[in-house]
């Protein structure tokens, strides 16, 4: 990329790539005779486009895909590319959900997370989706970061509970390879985060979160009554999900299949040919069922035994009662023969847990 020009030029192309996948997917759902139930707009910063841009992409989507009345719209927010106005405008495209990448209030940490935002930032940012009107908003947070101390996370997490968010997300943070954190603990300058701590900082959040009102209905998420994300929990049921832009994941009719990665060759695909699909890869039976399993245990709610039943036509016991009569015997599952779940041990050991079922 050689100058601005370059890049807005290419902008340009992805967002009409984008627009031409939007319908090209569109008819496909109305063959099918489907509504859209939710859209997330996600997996970068969508914020960053200028107003016009985003707003002509959300009402275009809205447009031509077949919507439900009820419909859940989410937009990724970074704190550092928010103000009242653009979220205002948001709103009344028919943005319904906001859901604010905080990651920590410590702006010594966000520092070593390479986040450009500062905590003040964040703060602001929540403060303007409640003045455009957002009543249903998502604060996203990470711990486990390199040299964050309990008293850290503690200090977020007061502070996020006064803001009584909607929605909160707390994920471990995992170091991405090639970014300098990841550099830094590969070469010893900095001490990873100590898995005890990431222990006990995970239960923090949720013995914090529960009390005041918030429900742990996944693993990393607690959401306040019926305010789960709706869109989520389509994919950890693994209902039928359609993925636009570059990298996006898709599962139609037991088969996944993910878009070109590089965003300059998704635009190219995509314009010229009408597809950007980089790889495919159709479910079989049991694969579908050992990834229904396994996604499903990422819920509170795990899975229902009558769900499983009508869905593939063979009970869980008879599928999988190896690996749930093991589950139990090490406290990492419940088992009432209608439902399976994790226990509250099971959660910071899931892995385990589901690796059972693959």
């Amino acid at each position: 990329m050689d100058s601005f020009d370059d890049a807005e030029e290419i902008c340009g192309q992805y967002l009409e790539a984008l627009l031409r996948e939007a319908q090209i997917q569109s008819a496909a759902v109305r063959e099918l005779g489907a509504e859209v139930v939710t859209v997330y707009l996600g997996g970068g910063t969508p914020t960053s486009l200028p107003e016009e841009s985003l707003g002509s992409l959300v009402t275009e989507v809205l447009q031509v895909f077949p919507m439900a009345h009820d419909r859940e719209i989410t937009v990724e927010a970074n704190p550092g590319t928010v103000d009242s106005r653009k979220l205002s405008f948001l709103k009344d495209t028919g943005v319904t959900r906001l859901s604010i990448g905080v990651q920590s209030l410590n702006d010594k940490l966000l520092a070593k997370l390479g986040r450009a935002h500062s905590a003040s930032d964040s703060i602001r940012a929540f403060e303007c989706a409640r003045e455009a009107g957002f009543d249903n908003v998502n604060v996203d947070l990470i711990y486990a970061i390199p040299g964050q101390t309990m008293e850290d996370w503690k200090d977020t997490l007061d502070v996020v509970l006064g803001f009584r968010p909607e929605h909160i997300s707390a994920y471990g943070l995992m170091l991405e390879k090639g970014t300098p954190l990841w550099r830094a603990v590969r070469s010893g300058l900095q001490a990873p985060c100590d898995e005890d701590l990431e222990i006990d900082m995970y239960y923090l959040a949720k013995d914090k979160f529960e009390p005041v009102g918030y429900r742990h209905y996944e693993i990393s998420n607690f959401a306040l009554p019926g305010y789960e994300s709706r869109h989520n929990i389509i994919y950890w049921r693994l209902e039928p999900y359609i993925g636009l832009g570059a990298g996006a994941h898709s599962y139609v009719n037991r088969e996944r299949r993910s878009n070109l990665a590089d965003p300059v060759d998704y635009s190219g695909s995509i314009l010229s040919l009408g597809s950007a699909v980089d790889e495919r890869e159709v479910f079989s039976k049991a694969d579908e069922m050992s990834t229904v399993m396994i996604l499903g245990l990422r819920m509170a709610d795990g899975v229902g035994e009558k769900e499983f039943l009508h869905r593939f036509g063979v009970s869980m016991q008879d599928a999988f009662g190896k690996a749930i009569e093991k589950g139990v015997a090490f406290g990492l599952l419940e088992w009432d023969r209608e439902r399976l779940s994790l226990t509250r041990r099971g959660l910071m050991l899931s892995n385990e847990a589901m690796r059972e079922f693959l």
